[in-house]
């Protein structure tokens, strides 16, 4: 399910659960945070001129590329940029994932795994200690389910302060992050809560017609949380409007920043929740590295045609996608599966 365990119904890849290492067969889960002490642990730290004006809370985003691509092009992100699936967290499976990864979203189940991990970071004061250049801002419990939404924002801001993304003149989110650049985080999360194009932007993906499932209600709780890691200042740095505080991973493996990610995945969070389905992971990357990067797998680009090996297909088929569009994308990339993976996942 995107939201909970009792709204399930997918397609093609997007109805594969996350497992550890490997792609489930189940429906993937996805949704936003709203756990009871999920925002409320936010507040650590507010301002005492905090707004009082009520505002109606966010609605929650599906953990769905499609409606995290709509709120980017709402908001005023410029070029050819998109989230996709990441269906495996197996090392092998990873290099199927259009390149380069700037940024990793996670959703998570919160009981059993937010609270654990609060308590042990409290052991770690060196991971609290962020680049400087950080963009982080708290979640408020005013906010509602908005946590999808600050996952994308927290994107957003820190790769337009790294130059990596452009954003439209005017725009609503270069207005936002204008302003927020002198605040502090608490002060970030009050402004982001009264931005009102922002607001309207999130509300507007999460009633898309691309969503898969029924949004969930202003009010209604959902177990899942989202959060996301970037590369900043050649830190792995994990941030999560909840927790109060960006947490520092330190510099990527030689592997790079997205087997890096996956690791910290699989041992600090599906560790803690073993055989939970309840996980998704999106990465955001140019949207033109998945055709671009196709002639790295030695294809044929769709030059004539190739014998289909069933065994492929097959293969191709347990990780969700259907077997018409299998056999056409193993013919286009002449022959060869992890090309045809790779037009599959950017369709």
């Amino acid at each position: 399910p995107r939201f909970n365990a009792s709204s399930s119904r997918g397609r093609g890849p997007h109805a594969t659960a996350m497992s550890d290492g490997a792609a489930a067969a189940t429906a993937k889960p996805a949704a936003e945070a709203a756990d009871p002490g999920a925002a409320g642990e936010a507040e650590v730290g507010a301002p005492s001129e905090q707004p009082k004006a009520k505002r109606p809370k966010w609605l929650p985003l599906e953990s769905n590329p499609e409606i995290l691509n709509g709120f980017l092009e709402r908001v005023g992100v410029l070029g050819a940029w998109s989230f996709s699936d990441v269906l495996s967290l197996d090392p092998e499976m990873l290099a199927l994932v259009p390149q380069p990864v700037l940024a990793v979203c996670l959703l998570f189940p919160s009981k059993p795994i937010r609270q654990p991990r609060r308590e042990a970071l409290e052991g770690r004061p060196e991971a609290k200690e962020a680049p400087a250049g950080t963009f982080y801002l708290i979640q408020h419990k005013e906010f509602g389910n908005a946590c999808g939404t600050i996952a994308a924002v927290h994107s957003v801001g820190n790769l337009v302060r790294g130059g990596c993304m452009h954003l439209a003149p005017g725009s609503a989110i270069e207005g936002f992050l204008q302003e927020a650049s002198a605040l502090s985080p608490e002060d970030a999360g009050y402004a982001l809560a009264r931005a009102a194009p922002l607001h309207e932007a999130s509300d507007q993906a999460a009633r898309s017609e691309r969503a898969q499932t029924r949004t969930p209600g202003r009010d209604d709780k959902v177990d899942g949380h989202f959060i996301v890691f970037l590369e900043i200042e050649g830190h792995v740095v994990e941030l999560d409007g909840c927790l109060g505080f960006p947490v520092n991973h330190g510099a990527p493996s030689s592997a790079g920043f997205l087997h890096e990610v996956a690791q910290i995945i699989r041992e600090d969070f599906m560790a803690r929740a073993p055989g939970n389905p309840n996980f998704s992971v999106m990465a955001l990357a140019p949207s033109d590295a998945a055709v671009g990067d196709f002639g790295d797998f030695g294809g044929s680009g769709g030059s004539g045609e190739a014998a289909i090996d069933e065994a492929q297909v097959q293969t191709l088929v347990a990780m969700g996608f259907d077997a018409e569009q299998v056999r056409e994308a193993l013919v286009a990339c002449g022959g060869n599966a992890d090309a045809a993976a790779g037009l599959l996942l950017g369709a």
